[in-house]
């Protein structure tokens, strides 16, 4: 029954997708989006209500039952009860033990309106549904999931994440970024969608936010992503100001399964200077000289390139005693502190590890009563807080001052974690001229951009793809069972290709548009219907990194 009615579910939620972004061909890919409360600390909901109920169709998905509205109705509200779904309007109860999800989705292709959510703001609007759906974390809670095109998601992403102002170069980064993230997310912490909504994932606020020229950066990339060098989509990870030096992946990141740290490295996500003349930061002398300056760097404009904060020493022994109870229950402090009293005072803090970049990754807090190792760029940042803000980065220099009232100074530079792109030195690169993909590929190394890999299955079904492209583009064909023959379509040009070995290479240049292209893969062998490929369209070729 369960499995069934899952696939109502996707089946009537494609067909909403697919009808609204028919035209804008986007491959018709759906996203999964937790929505927040207006300050972006909670996801699970016991009550929300719906403005515009006349523009909207309301259908418990698990029966099919649609709750008709009368003509004046105005205000939608779901509720949570015994684990069942109660449905009112205008504050008349119209519907009761509905087992869910609930279903609510737009006439004629209109935006739905949550009541008093806002955005930047503004009234929070959104495109495609909203499936609210029980969640298992909470009794009577339930999550409000936006299912979208991946297209009109990444709408409400891209002028979110970066600010228009920094072109469309930059943008076009950005959104190339987002969509692997969309695709690829470092973990999934939610069983109810696939991505938040807030800085724990990638800013979406929704329709009311989008702006043309971030449009027009979906739209000139439309279907390209980042692929690694195993043909996988990149975790496309980027922050707001990596302060001329980004970091690599092993020395900001825990293991999302283990928890270990330092992590696994990522090939394509290590750390790269601004200018190679920087050299490796990882000792205190090298970080000093590079954060207590400012050089050129496609960060500096950033009003985060540099920064510093300073405590006197008993202002920071307060704060330290209080956020080390915090951050011990992440693990990555040692010994556990678990009582603010336990902490006693404090006589010294020590850098024990840095990254490439500088990045303190691992350091000591000595007291009279203890000494504790904290690991962790996050933890560190959130080890030192200021006005109960946490630091920018982890990327700093400590100055101890003698004085009556000694005072520890901090100065450093970045905002964020500074691993993966860098979206002030994107924006400063494309008014430098950089493409977007040049862009991409200093600061995801070794990396190439292609379409998302699709499997081709050998049963004479046809796949269609779009793609943005306006250059060189080759077919990358992966042949582990030996298939002998597909059938390749490009912009209704029919082109059938011989399959030698694991890896076929179809060079369709000559047959490229310049913008929008459709392509489609048919397997002409049917003799096996177990067999099948995967294929992609590469538009720009990895280079050395």
């Amino acid at each position: 029954m369960y499995n069934f009615k899952k696939l109502i579910i996707i089946f009537i939620l494609i067909l909403l997708i697919t009808f609204q972004t028919a035209e804008a061909s986007d491959n018709h890919i759906p996203v999964r989006v937790g929505i927040s409360n207006t300050n972006f600390n909670t996801y699970l909901f016991d009550s929300i209500e719906f403005n515009d109920i006349n523009t909207l169709n309301i259908m418990d998905a698990a029966t099919g039952y649609q709750v008709c509205p009368p003509q004046n109705g105005k205000i939608l509200k779901v509720t949570s009860y015994n684990n069942l779904f109660r449905i009112y309007i205008d504050d008349v109860l119209v519907a009761r033990n509905l087992t869910g999800p609930i279903l609510i989705t737009p006439r004629d292709s209109g935006l739905i309106s949550i009541k008093d959510l806002k955005r930047k703001g503004k009234q929070a609007l959104y495109r495609g549904a909203i499936e609210l759906t029980e969640s298992k974390k909470g009794i009577n809670k339930f999550a409000i999931v936006n299912v979208l095109s991946l297209k009109n998601y990444l709408r409400g992403v891209v002028p979110n994440e970066m600010p228009v102002r920094f072109g469309l170069e930059a943008l076009k980064a950005q959104t190339v970024a987002a969509r692997n993230y969309a695709v690829t997310p470092r973990v999934k912490a939610y069983e109810e969608f696939d991505v938040c909504d807030s800085v724990a994932c990638q800013v979406y606020f929704g329709a009311n936010t989008e702006e043309e020229l971030s449009d027009k950066a979906i739209e000139e990339t439309n279907g390209i992503i980042a692929l690694d060098k195993e043909d996988k989509p990149i975790l496309a990870l980027y922050s707001s100001t990596a302060g001329g030096y980004t970091e690599s992946y092993e020395n900001a990141f825990s293991d999302p399964k283990t928890k270990n740290f330092p992590s696994e490295a990522v090939h394509y996500l290590k750390a790269v200077p601004d200018r190679e003349e920087f050299g490796i930061l990882d000792s205190d002398d090298a970080a000093e000289n590079f954060y207590m300056t400012m050089p050129d760097s496609f960060d500096d404009l950033s009003p985060y390139y540099r920064w510093s904060k300073d405590w006197t020493e008993s202002e920071l022994e307060k704060v330290l005693s209080k956020t080390l109870v915090a951050q011990s229950k992440t693990g990555f402090v040692s010994p556990e502190l678990k009582n603010e009293k336990d902490f006693g005072h404090l006589e010294n803090i020590k850098v024990l590890k840095r990254g490439n970049s500088g990045k303190v990754i691992e350091l000591e807090i000595i007291t009279n009563l203890q000494k504790f190792i904290v690991k962790k760029e996050l933890v560190i940042r959130r080890c030192f807080q200021k006005n109960g803000i946490s630091l920018p980065s982890a990327n700093f220099v400590i100055t101890y001052i003698q004085a009556a009232s000694p005072v520890y100074k901090f100065a450093g530079g970045g905002f964020g974690h500074g691993v993966g792109l860098s979206q002030w030195g994107a924006g400063k690169m494309a008014s430098l001229g950089f493409t977007f993909d040049q862009i991409l590929q200093h600061y995801y190394r070794g990396i190439k951009l292609a379409t998302i890999p699709v499997n081709v299955i050998a049963n004479n079904k046809t796949v269609e793809r779009v793609f943005y492209c306006n250059k060189h583009a080759k077919v990358f064909i992966i042949n582990p069972q030996n298939i002998n023959e597909m059938t390749i379509t490009v912009n209704n040009k029919e082109i059938n290709v011989k399959l030698k070995d694991e890896m076929t290479i179809a060079d369709i240049s000559k047959y490229i548009n310049n913008g929008i292209n459709k392509i489609s893969y048919t397997v002409n062998d049917d003799s096996d219907y177990n067999k099948s490929l995967k294929v992609y369209v590469e538009i720009k070729e990895a280079v050395d990194g």
